[in-house]
């Protein structure tokens, strides 16, 4: 999903630092949802018409076919990509990749978009391993200076604090102990929350974390249930079991056999609840 393909060209003068890349990304992309917040008035189609793109390589096509600049000059508003969280995730973790810096998406819950506690908000983010500080640091690309003033967001988003970005597999605990109202986790707005909503992020994190960076709205394996909100008792234990092992992912060798399962890894077609076409099937290539 990160691979620029035939656009590799564009990354040969690229930044290394952290900083700087997070900023080329926030000039390359738009989040759908907060498109108002930079002016914008799109009609909805137009609005929603790139969030089904997956990889980078398409990414970019529709970028340069707006403006054919280098990636390295910010794009008007109008002239950005149209996402989501997890198109900055992905656009940022291919750049850092190239630049030689372990990088990977998480999927989970950011609790820094609302003012209300308690709020675990369905976010994708940028995790890269720092080699002077010898540890993973979560990083939101997201988080721009418009995001930050007009939605009142405090957190450091190029270091965000692990209780500021829930994990999928932390908020999977924290709903199973009774630690926090799994109906607290997901899109609120659009009535899409509860403890089978964690069980989604749960597969998308895992998959991310094998390199295979799906879309906040695909559901497969163990998540693919009808109706999708359903979550047999009897699957529970599985799902305790992935939660710890997502709780390490240092162990790559557990990762890598966790997915394997027929349950969790990621097949030739899923389910996608699209923001603009609804429920459809999507053959991956």
């Amino acid at each position: 999903m990160t691979d620029p393909g035939k656009h590799a060209h564009l990354y040969g003068d690229l930044p290394s630092d952290i900083e700087a890349l997070v900023a080329i990304t926030q000039g390359l992309v738009i989040d759908k949802d907060f498109v108002g917040l930079y002016g914008l008035a799109l009609e909805e189609r137009e609005r929603l018409g790139e969030v089904d793109i997956r990889y980078v390589s398409d990414i970019y096509d529709q970028l340069l076919a707006k403006d054919g600049g280098p990636l390295t000059e910010p794009r008007e508003p109008n002239a950005r990509f149209i996402g989501s969280c997890r198109d900055y995730a992905l656009v940022l973790c291919s750049m850092l990749r190239h630049v030689g810096v372990p990088t990977r998406l998480r999927f989970g819950f950011a609790t820094y978009f609302s003012k209300e506690p308690d709020t675990y908000s369905d976010h994708c983010i940028c995790e890269y391993w720092d080699e002077g500080q010898d540890r993973w640091v979560l990083v939101d690309s997201n988080v721009d200076p418009v995001i930050k003033l007009k939605l009142g967001v405090t957190a450091n988003e190029f270091d965000l604090e692990r209780n500021q970005f829930i994990v999928a597999s932390d908020g999977w605990r924290l709903a199973r102990d009774g630690k926090a109202n799994p109906d607290r986790f997901g899109v609120p707005s659009i009535n899409i929350q509860g403890l089978w909503f964690i069980r989604g992020s749960l597969m998308r994190d895992l998959a991310a974390l094998n390199k295979v960076e799906m879309l906040p709205w695909d559901y497969w394996g163990l998540a693919d249930r009808t109706p999708i909100d359903a979550l047999p008792s009897e699957e529970l234990p599985l799902l305790d079991e992935l939660a710890r092992t997502l709780a390490a992912p240092h162990d790559l060798a557990q990762l890598q056999a966790s997915y394997a399962h027929p349950e969790f890894i990621v097949p030739a077609t899923v389910r996608s609840f699209s923001p603009l076409r609804g429920e459809t099937q999507v053959v991956l290539r």
